[in-house]
């Protein structure tokens, strides 16, 4: 390999390091509140992993658990959709430590959300 080579493989793999800790930085359960319109508070716990280099999860609340869907992350915002008591709902967190604050917007409702990441 020549030296221009190697140039590009090293910075391509510092790119994907950076990726793959950017993933991981979003990874674990988190204590979660949905501010809906008539001001309550609706608590869920999102769990996020790594699977294969890849954002996976799921949102679990007192109504069930659904599967986060074409979930990703940009400078440190998770963004996926999920369904919602027969609603889809897109979801656009930003995380900061162990704290994640953003909002959810769906067909006929949206709000704030916040949370912290579970010890």
């Amino acid at each position: 390999m020549t030296a221009l080579g190697l140039t590009r493989a090293a910075i391509l793999a510092v790119i994907l390091a950076g990726a793959l800790t950017a993933a991981s930085v979003a990874a674990g359960a988190w204590d979660c509140t949905a501010i809906t319109p008539d001001g309550e508070g609706l608590k869920f716990t999102l769990k996020i992993q790594e699977e294969g280099g890849r954002i996976a999860g799921t949102l679990e609340s007192a109504r069930g658990s659904t599967k986060i869907v074409d979930p990703k992350l940009e400078d440190w915002k998770l963004i996926f959709k999920t369904d919602y008591d027969g609603a889809t709902y897109t979801l656009e967190l930003k995380i900061s430590g162990d704290t994640l604050e953003g909002t959810y917007k769906g067909e006929t409702a949206s709000g704030q959300v916040k949370g912290t990441r579970k010890p």
